[in-house]
């Protein structure tokens, strides 16, 4: 791998740019342009990473980022094209490509949404690795999220009422970015789909609820902790329910740790 040139690194990410509104030539490119860059020494177990599940180039993030910059006002100005390479690119089984796509998605004018919300629906897998499933949600969503807050809770609502564990997972996966903005409020709508998840028996999506109630842990303690309490009141009995109280009693702070768990313990 090379040293990386900043100056020299925006020119060639700049010339691939100007190959996007053909996905076919781009593509062809972006992989000559990895090449040059590739780490072919890295060794995931050796720093820390798991071991990529796609062929990946292992390039440094500021190449990946400079790429992404270059595409960002072309993406915003040509949506149709932009999708279509956002499908080439996700077409490549190889790690960098579908990252590309990701944050390609997400910087195009997010209305109408059904044509990425479709294809984040279709993306996002079981057997789909979780840092693509990370960019999916918190790249290609980020338009959308930041611009159009109401039909970004609308789209998660309508995930988390699905009659299906894939969707419900997909709306879970949403509700951290959407709670982390600052001007987010909207926490019934989001508490009354944790109610019914939370008395599940051995949810498969446990990991993802939990997740979600440490987020708002964070934001909204005091909402959240009420909201907890009056769960466990209103579900005697449920170990589902006590279940996900003690594991996310030390998500709050000293003082309503203390009032969970005397709420625990009663």
């Amino acid at each position: 791998m090379p040293a990386i040139n900043p100056p020299r690194l925006r020119i060639q990410a700049s010339e691939l740019a100007q190959k996007a509104s053909d996905p076919d030539a781009f593509c062809s490119s972006f992989h000559e342009f990895l090449d040059i860059y590739a780490d072919r020494t890295f060794r995931p177990g050796l720093v820390g990473e798991p071991r990529p599940l796609l062929r990946a180039y292992q390039v440094p993030p500021p190449v990946s980022r400079e790429v992404e910059k270059a595409l960002s006002d072309w993406a915003g100005s040509n949506r149709k094209e932009a999708l279509k390479l956002a499908d080439a690119l996700w077409g490549q089984p190889i790690l960098e490509f579908r990252l590309t796509a990701a944050t390609l998605i997400g910087q195009i004018n997010p209305l109408p949404q059904k044509p990425i919300i479709s294809r984040i629906e279709s993306w996002i897998l079981p057997s789909t690795e979780e840092r693509l499933v990370d960019a999916l949600i918190n790249s290609g969503l980020a338009r959308l999220l930041v611009e159009y807050q109401g039909q970004y809770i609308s789209q998660v609502d309508t995930w988390l009422r699905a009659r299906n564990q894939e969707r419900n997972r997909l709306g879970l996966l949403a509700c951290r970015p959407l709670i982390e903005q600052r001007d987010f409020e909207d926490y019934p709508i989001l508490f009354r789909h944790l109610n019914r998840f939370m008395r599940y028996q051995k949810s498969p999506l446990r990991k993802d609820i939990l997740t979600v109630i440490e987020v708002m842990a964070h934001q909204a303690p005091k909402e959240t902790a009420f909201f907890l309490e009056n769960t466990i009141k209103s579900s005697a009995g449920n170990e589902q329910v006590g279940w996900y109280l003690r594991r996310s009693i030390d998500f709050f702070p000293a003082d309503i740790r203390a009032r969970l768990r005397i709420v625990l313990m009663g």
